[in-house]
């Protein structure tokens, strides 16, 4: 593979590091050792919060989960609410799966989290193919063109801890639509 040049790289991460507001609509997979399930997601971003709903059998229903400045509220289709500092933390805490929600922030952006050490490998197109970070290794399948920008449709986030330990975890992300804010 050739060797891009850190420039491109550079400018196509400064650009989309740019997006602070979004809709974006997906399906999620997750399988661990012992069990599996999906979900839609629906993911509205601005610079003041994050608002993620799951509905279907993944979380039993409906799960919203909010973050602002004041921390994380995460409530389930029967109205209980939890609440804590950290969104990857209160989802495993209830849900029992593990979702980098900080990271993952970025990823579906096709970027690297800032601030990480990241192992990353881009195509000729100045794309992300992979990035490991954060214990995760996150593969990009295809990027499709949404206004200006061209971003992952199809990604798949795997922790390393590997299939046969229980804290395994294997996301997979169909990005159907984003609507980015003008």
């Amino acid at each position: 593979m050739k060797k891009p040049t850190v420039t491109d790289w550079q400018t196509r991460q400064a650009s989309l590091a740019m997006i602070d507001s979004w809709t974006m609509h997906a399906r999620i997979g997750l399988r661990s050792q012992s069990r599996s399930g999906s979900a839609t997601l629906l993911w509205d971003e601005t610079p003041a919060s994050r608002k993620l709903r799951l509905l279907g059998p993944l979380g039993g229903g409906t799960i919203h989960l909010q973050q602002d400045d004041s921390g994380v509220t995460l409530q389930d289709s029967k109205g209980k609410r939890w609440q804590a500092e950290n969104a990857a933390e209160l989802i495993y805490q209830v849900t029992g799966w593990q979702i980098p929600v900080s990271a993952l922030r970025w990823w579906v952006l096709g970027l690297t989290e800032p601030g990480s050490d990241a192992e990353y490998s881009l195509d000729e197109s100045q794309h992300l193919t992979s990035v490991r970070q954060q214990g995760w290794q996150v593969t990009f399948g295809q990027y499709n063109q949404f206004g200006e920008y061209q971003l992952p449709t199809n990604i798949v986030l795997e922790n390393e801890s590997g299939p046969e330990d229980e804290q395994y975890v294997r996301a997979r992300l169909i990005i159907k639509d984003w609507k980015l804010a003008e």
